[in-house]
């Protein structure tokens, strides 16, 4: 009996020990291993109708015949417009494009929200409605989607298509929802599988370091808000914790990493939470009847399956596909002067 009691009591302790443990850990601030990122001389913003700023960079066309506006989304979610899509997507204005690029809601530059449910793929799919009707207000736009930014562009062009000129799949993930059959989830890898004639190359693996970041106490604390729709911990806190993530995960996004450019602090953890738990309608049969130019474009060290980007080629009755050799998911990175070629060609 005593020896049950003094057990219990050691549990006790080791509870009581784990439990303070978690509750340092939560309240001991992040440590900001990345400068959070500030504003440009170039950075401007948007009112949206919601009432927060969205922030954004306008490079204007150097031509005189004026073509349809380009708006490039980035990726994430909870990514945001890095300086070098900025310098490389420049080229453009000398062809005659407008270029808008935009710090999605909740990440970048762009304005965090109050509440968990604040952010949403449908409410970024709001936000980019609004920006091409009412902020850009052109007849046409050229839409280029990166990674996760592709999942955008695609619901958005399902209901505007008359908007839509053009439209680039960049390194695109996984069209959302994932596609199913009889209530099973579909193995696109033996519905696309590779083609021998192109030749893929193995990227340094980075899902330890997401995993990793899973499970430290903020971001436990931090889940609790798609219950309670309350942030729990700061937006300051978690977004030091997704940009030092950043800094290692970054491995994975290149064929040499001494390509990897450095982060700029604008990683926004509760829109990368969020916008990844959202449920979206499988728009797949809506898409095949659309007309819109479409080129998917992946690079041949992208950790995203082939399988996922051609499935765009080949849902678009008009989709194109272009590999890009010794580039990683981030193709400007390695290969800007054939990324900004290939989109130029296109674009003819």
């Amino acid at each position: 009996m005593k020896f049950l009691k003094y057990t219990l009591k050691v549990l006790a302790g080791i509870i009581a020990l784990a439990l303070s443990l978690f509750v340092i850990m939560v309240i001991v601030p992040e440590t900001e291993t990345v400068k959070s990122i500030q504003p440009r001389k170039s950075t401007k913003y948007w009112k949206m109708s919601e009432g927060f700023k969205i922030a954004y960079t306008h490079l204007k066309s150097q031509d005189l015949i004026k073509k349809s506006p380009i708006v490039y989304l980035h990726g994430g979610p909870g990514g945001y417009i890095h300086s070098s899509v900025i310098n490389a997507l420049s080229e453009f204005t000398e062809s005659g494009h407008d270029v808008y690029l935009y710090d999605q809601r909740g990440s970048g530059l762009s304005d965090r929200l109050e509440k968990f449910s604040d952010i949403s793929i449908k409410k970024h799919i709001k936000d980019l409605t609004e920006i091409v009707s009412e902020k850009i207000n052109q007849e046409k736009v050229i839409l280029i989607g990166h990674s996760f930014g592709a999942n955008i562009i695609a619901h958005y062009s399902v209901n505007h298509s008359d908007r839509v000129h053009k439209m680039i799949f960049s390194s695109p993930g996984e069209l959302l929802p994932m596609r199913m059959v009889n209530k099973k989830y579909v193995d696109l890898d033996s519905v696309y599988p590779k083609p021998d004639t192109l030749k893929f190359k193995m990227v340094v693996g980075f899902v330890p370091e997401v995993d990793i970041a899973a499970i430290k106490p903020k971001s436990i604390i931090a889940g609790t808000a798609m219950l309670t729709d309350v942030k729990l911990v700061s937006d300051k806190q978690m977004d030091r914790l997704l940009n030092t993530l950043f800094t290692k995960v970054t491995k994975g996004m290149v064929c040499d990493t001494l390509n990897i450019r450095p982060e700029e602090g604008g990683a926004g953890l509760y829109a990368f939470i969020a916008s990844n738990n959202d449920d979206v309608p499988d728009i797949r049969g809506k898409i095949k009847k659309l007309k819109i130019p479409v080129l998917v474009i992946q690079g041949q060290c992208d950790y995203v399956p082939y399988s996922y980007a051609i499935e765009y080629a080949k849902l678009y009755p008009n989709g194109n596909y272009r590999l890009i050799e010794d580039a990683g998911h981030i193709i400007v990175w390695e290969q800007e002067e054939k990324y900004i070629k290939s989109i130029k060609e296109f674009l003819k």
